[in-house]
């Protein structure tokens, strides 16, 4: 994964490898992590340290080979998630590694001293990589312009030829050039980075979820102002260190300062616009860093984080308005987004008033309100029935076949209240009976 993370923040965007993404987009998809794949990804990065702490006590190979298959299954999993596939570099580490220590038993003596060839073949790598690099430098020829007094001439020189690919590196140069201890030190710092990585996706996910729903979620008037103003009271609240996520109770390390280094650079707001802006650069070795920077930028920008309400998932709004539903395929039904089918459940089309799952829905409503002002459930039961109904309306809408007889009957207080676990409390009613 990557060593350090190079980035800028334009008006309204995050400019990452040549390309630009909405402020706040990178990281709602980082807080659709779930928490079951995060402690998945945390439990391969645990077994292979397991196998690195045997490989450094017993020096068995096939510890160091354990260790970075799992390495390999935690880095391929974090590539399922289109930002880590945009900051990953340095991979090759784990594939080198792969074949040192799969074929280590057939040379078990070996030293790894760089001969002749190795220095060779090292040399056709670096001039391939500068080939890759800066292509522009070989195979053509660089026009000059000399000019004497006031006589101007041009001339050309030939480039370098482009050179071949270089042959398959030898053992001695797998992983970096050098004896097998060297190997594993650089193996093992590299490992770091993903334990940094999990430990600011947990930090990340834990902090601004809170935040989503504690700060953002209850606004009224969805301004940048408030926005921001909503961040500082969730920040600095005497009661910020339950929410923030810290090493105390094990939740991560959301850090209140961080370590980057910036330059500014005056560039085009786009190519051939003639208006130009000063856009902060930005080198940072934590993903924690540029998911703030992106997240609060994002929050100034007017772009707001929200979670839906339908399928769960966290989605970014660029523009200030009540929507509560995302416009990605719904999982369970993709011919619709969940703003299609969210649009159904809120009964905004016409059609929907006359709809018998409709009108049933709507009776079950006002049994269970009533229910909460006659004192036989609390407020946070009537809520939880409310979202099982919801729930088994949206069910009702979105598979075929089901009638209109079974939605009623699952809406029922004897079906609906057990379902969700709520024991609805019964008052005596009329006269209470004369003592004789």
């Amino acid at each position: 994964m990557f060593t350090s993370l190079a980035f800028y923040i334009g008006e309204k965007v995050l400019g990452l490898n040549d390309r630009e993404y909405p402020l706040g987009e990178l990281t709602a998809e980082v807080l659709n992590i779930s928490p079951e794949e995060y402690h998945e990804l945390r439990r391969m990065l645990d077994r292979a340290i397991d196998s690195m702490r045997r490989y450094e006590k017993d020096r068995r190979m096939q510890d160091w080979f354990d260790a970075n298959e799992e390495m390999i299954r935690l880095h391929e999993s974090l590539l399922q998630h289109r930002i880590f596939r945009l900051i990953q570099s340095g991979a090759e580490v784990l594939y080198e590694a792969r074949t040192l220590t799969e074929q280590y038993s057939l040379f078990p003596e070996e030293d790894f001293v760089l001969g002749e060839r190795d220095w060779n073949i090292l040399g056709a790598i670096g001039d391939y990589e500068d080939y890759l690099e800066h292509p522009e430098d070989y195979g053509e020829e660089d026009i000059l312009t000399l000019q004497w007094d006031e006589e101007r001439y041009t001339t050309s020189e030939p480039q370098p030829p482009i050179p071949p690919a270089p042959p398959e590196k030898t053992r001695a140069l797998l992983i970096m050039p050098g004896p097998l201890r060297d190997k594993w030190r650089y193996y093992k710092r590299y490992c770091e980075n993903y334990r940094k990585l999990l430990v600011d996706i947990m930090s990340v996910c834990q902090t601004l979820r809170a935040f989503v729903r504690m700060g953002l979620t209850p606004l009224e008037k969805l301004t940048p102002d408030n926005y921001v103003a909503s961040l500082h009271e969730f920040l600095f609240h005497e009661r910020a260190h339950k929410w923030v996520a810290n090493p105390v109770d094990g939740s991560g390390f959301f850090t209140y300062a961080d370590d980057v280094r910036i330059h500014l650079r005056p560039q085009e707001t786009a190519p051939g616009s003639g208006i130009f802006k000063v856009c902060e650069y930005y080198e940072a070795d934590r993903l924690q860093t540029m998911l703030k920077l992106d997240f609060y930028k994002g929050l100034e920008a007017g772009h707001l984080i929200r979670r839906c309400e339908n399928c769960g998932r966290y989605f970014l709004l660029q523009k200030g308005y009540h929507t509560k539903y995302c416009d990605l395929p719904n999982p369970t039904n993709p011919k619709y987004t969940c703003a299609q089918l969210g649009y159904r459940l809120r009964k905004v089309k016409e059609e929907a008033e006359d709809s018998p799952l409709s009108q049933a829905l709507y009776r079950c409503f006002q049994r269970i309100d009533k229910d909460k002002s006659r004192g036989n459930i609390t407020a946070e039961e009537r809520d939880l029935l409310h979202e099982k109904a919801k729930e088994l309306y949206h069910t009702a809408w979105t598979k075929p076949g089901t009638s209109y007889e079974a939605f009623n009957t699952s809406l029922s207080k004897e079906n609906l209240y057990p379902l969700c676990g709520v024991q609805r409390k019964s008052r005596p009613r009329g006269r209470p009976k004369r003592n004789t």
